[in-house]
């Protein structure tokens, strides 16, 4: 018994050596004992799982239009999902403080992992954007901000912008404040829309259901927009882009979570250019 202890004693003894020996360090090496370091300088890092799909679709998006021709030349990426993060939009109309620490959660967490900077699939969560970016030393892309200021580079003469997203998003007025720091009026469904077409599909989006359906609910939520006058219409929210058919759209749109995939290649150019610290 004891003979046998002591041989497996041995053979763990020598697995930990092998698996910590030269081969297997992270300095990878080739001919000459020239030591790599397989770590990339820049890393995007994405906050997601609100809600998953949404997430899947930002990547997706930033892989689409990242101008690479091969494997090496994509973004080196971070994917955090964390579904339990509790509903933005309830916890805003409750005031609960409990999503607080998921959300402190999500950003930290790719900070420790190596991200030099953060995108959140999620415009609701933006509301709480100072709270994340206090909790990391690191920059957190502001979808909002962004997409507002997308509008007004890309159709400066528009004046009057139709607004799709959650009930949550549009109570926080941070939309409509963006907006009109560009001296451009928001306008948002009516209440009888936001409710039984824009939120309904919203969660039936995000149950994966009927497309079909979320697509003639959102459809029409556009088009109420477009009578009231809307210019430009911005999809601000994750899962109406998974939805919404703009080649139904009587006016341009704006998805700003396409603007948040080519802000965050963008951000990568940027920081790749930067001398190494």
């Amino acid at each position: 018994m004891r003979r046998t202890t002591s041989y497996r004693l041995i053979l763990g003894i020598l697995l930990v050596i092998i698996s910590t020996g030269p081969g297997c360090s992270p300095a990878l090496r080739k001919g000459g004992g020239t030591a790599i370091d397989p770590r990339p300088e820049v890393i995007l890092g994405i906050f997601g799982g609100m809600g998953p799909e949404a997430t899947a679709n930002l990547y997706q998006l930033i892989v689409e239009r990242t101008p690479a021709t091969r494997d090496q030349e994509h973004i080196p990426t971070l994917i955090y999902s964390l579904p339990t993060v509790p509903d933005r939009t309830a916890s805003i109309f409750s005031g609960d403080p409990s999503i607080l620490p998921y959300l402190a959660e999500g950003v930290t967490r790719l900070e420790k992992s190596g991200a030099s900077y953060i995108a959140i699939p999620c415009n609701t969560a933006h509301y709480f954007y100072d709270h994340m970016q206090q909790a990391v030393k690191i920059p957190i892309i502001n979808m909002i901000r962004e997409a507002a200021a997308e509008v007004a580079t890309k159709y400066p003469q528009a004046k009057k912008v139709g607004l799709l997203a959650t009930t949550g998003t549009i109570s926080t007025g941070l939309y409509e404040k963006e907006f009109a720091a560009r001296g451009i009026e928001m306008i948002k469904p009516s209440d009888n829309i936001l409710e039984n077409y824009v939120m309904k599909a919203v969660y039936l989006i995000k149950a994966h259901g009927d497309k079909r359906q979320c697509e003639e609910w959102l459809y029409l939520a556009g088009k109420e927009l477009e009578k009231s006058g809307a210019e430009v219409v911005v999809l601000g929210c994750t899962e109406i882009p998974l939805a919404f058919n703009s080649a139904r759209s009587g006016v341009p749109v704006v998805s700003a979570s396409q603007v948040l995939a080519d802000r965050a290649i963008a951000r990568f150019q940027l920081l790749s250019k930067q001398p190494a610290k």
